[in-house]
């Protein structure tokens, strides 16, 4: 089948994470035999404001128009030339206009967008979620918001390509336990407790040295017609507190003020405790590298419930959940019942309810190797035959009809 992709947030791969949805669906669908297509529009004036679900400026409306036109055209030339069997595309609402899809199902060619933030950020991706053809979603409990915007929702996991994803044999693993990363929601709060209980622990990822948290990189102050104050400003923190009473009222609004005061400052307080932990980022292409020196690997799973500190904390399944089991790794994550869709916890991965759990369990797999290197042969077949991107891009096609 000839797919054509619109996957990538930036061509540079250093901005919005530009390579990695290629780098993961490309190797897999080529396994499969498929040839793809990929657009050489480059997605950044929108994916600077994709942070906006709707209410655009019309500076912005104007940029998604010319986006959407751009490669609407280069799939229409494509098409002509050799049939174009599927679109897939990973756009939030800013990136293209939901009408567009229009006139790809006009030409024949039926469409997925992927989105995987549907638990915390679906409102800016409802539109386009509702015009695609199918809206391809990795949180098993996000089908009831892709229901009510009028959406086919088609759920398959994220999955790990198994050639970057790997053992890596003569690297001596130390007696300590890891977290790859970036500082995020109440993340901190479980790694800080567990250098206070005396875990010997090694943190990988952006934030953790500093009072940030490895905030994305976001649009200019003035943008498209957006005025934006520059974040960590006065004017800042007095426009989110505009937007928190107008969202959530006068009274709900001021009691989630002052949470979110405290909050800030107990993560100024935890910075330099989990500072003492902090070792960079993974190096370039060593992160199967890394894994492997490493006993015991642990998964913080919890994201903000509406994408805003001091909402409800969700947990729910991630990438990391197959990448470092597929790296043959003695794995410790948060437990959820789609975790037990993936895994038999306790044999091939372990999973904690507790924060003295989770201490308690990793200290328990640093202390008892034997354990852990069951956990390590067993949780890496089960990736291997199960987890890979091939075979959740199987699973789509199979779903999908084609």
């Amino acid at each position: 089948m000839r797919i054509f992709t619109a996957v990538r947030h930036a061509r540079d791969p250093a901005l919005f994470y530009g390579g990695l949805w290629s780098g993961n669906f490309y190797p897999a669908l080529r396994t499969l035999g498929h040839e793809i297509v990929e657009s050489e529009v480059d997605l950044l004036p929108t994916s600077r404001f994709m942070h906006v679900g709707s209410d655009f400026t019309p500076q912005e409306l104007e940029a998604r128009a010319r986006t959407t036109q751009a490669i609407i055209d280069e799939v229409t030339r494509a098409h002509r030339d050799k049939p174009i069997g599927l679109f897939l595309s990973y756009f939030y609402n800013a990136h293209f206009d939901p009408g567009g899809f229009a006139q790809l199902r006009a030409l024949g060619i039926p469409t997925v967008n992927f989105y995987c933030n549907s638990i915390y950020q679906f409102e800016l991706v409802d539109a386009v979620a509702a015009a695609a053809d199918f809206s391809w979603h990795p949180e098993k409990e996000a089908r009831a918001s892709y229901l009510a915007a009028g959406a086919r929702p088609v759920w398959v996991q994220m999955g790990a390509d198994p050639e970057i994803y790997r053992p890596v044999d003569g690297i001596e693993r130390q007696g300590r336990v890891a977290f790859i990363g970036q500082r995020y929601a109440d993340r901190d709060r479980w790694l800080a407790a567990a250098i206070e209980a005396g875990l010997p622990l090694d943190i990988y990822g952006a934030g953790w040295s500093s009072a940030t948290a490895g905030e994305q990189i976001a649009a200019p102050a003035s943008y498209l017609g957006r005025g934006a104050p520059v974040p960590g400003t006065w004017p800042s923190y007095r426009e989110a507190a505009r937007q928190i009473v107008r969202r959530d009222g006068a009274v709900r609004g001021m009691a989630r003020l002052v949470r979110q005061w405290r909050y800030r400052n107990e993560t100024q307080r935890l910075t330099s405790i989990v500072a003492q932990a902090a070792k960079g980022s993974v190096p370039e292409g060593k992160f199967a590298e890394t894994v492997a020196g490493y006993a015991v690997h642990i998964n913080l799973s919890n994201v903000w419930a509406d994408g805003r500190p001091c909402s409800a904390l969700v947990p729910h399944v991630r990438l990391r959940d197959f990448e470092i089991p597929m790296c043959r790794a003695a794995y410790l994550t948060a437990h959820t019942a789609e975790i037990e869709d993936c895994y038999d916890t306790g044999k091939e991965i372990e999973t904690y309810r507790s924060r003295e759990e989770f201490i308690d369990k990793a200290r328990y797999l640093v202390t008892h190797p034997a354990h852990a290197e069951r956990l390590r042969q067993a949780g890496y077949a089960r990736a291997r035959v199960d987890h890979t991107w091939a075979r959740r891009m199987a699973l789509l096609f199979d779903r999908i009809g084609l």
